[in-house]
């Protein structure tokens, strides 16, 4: 005899994380840390990444524009991360 998942009852038991969704992020003193990282990564990349295109393509607009929008994308990502849920 062989048992494919858990029994019923532990399924009905697991609310959220059945869905799929994990639940919201633990707020503490980490939390501005966590989020001030997730903006300074996203510049740091995307202005990576506009800076090489830049040197490579000679348009040196490309490292701010590139910054910005790391900046943009760290902000979507704290939001979507840290939202009420």
């Amino acid at each position: 005899m062989s048992d494919t998942g858990p029994p019923a009852g532990d399924r009905a038991d697991r609310g959220r994380e059945s869905r799929g969704r994990p639940g919201p992020p633990p707020v503490g003193p980490g939390t501005g840390w966590s989020v001030l990282s997730y903006l300074i990564a996203g510049m740091a990349l995307y202005g990576a990444i506009g800076w090489l295109i830049g040197r490579w393509t000679h348009i040196a607009v490309l490292f701010p524009v590139g910054m910005i929008a790391g900046l943009g994308f760290g902000i979507t990502l704290v939001i979507l991360r840290f939202r009420a849920r």
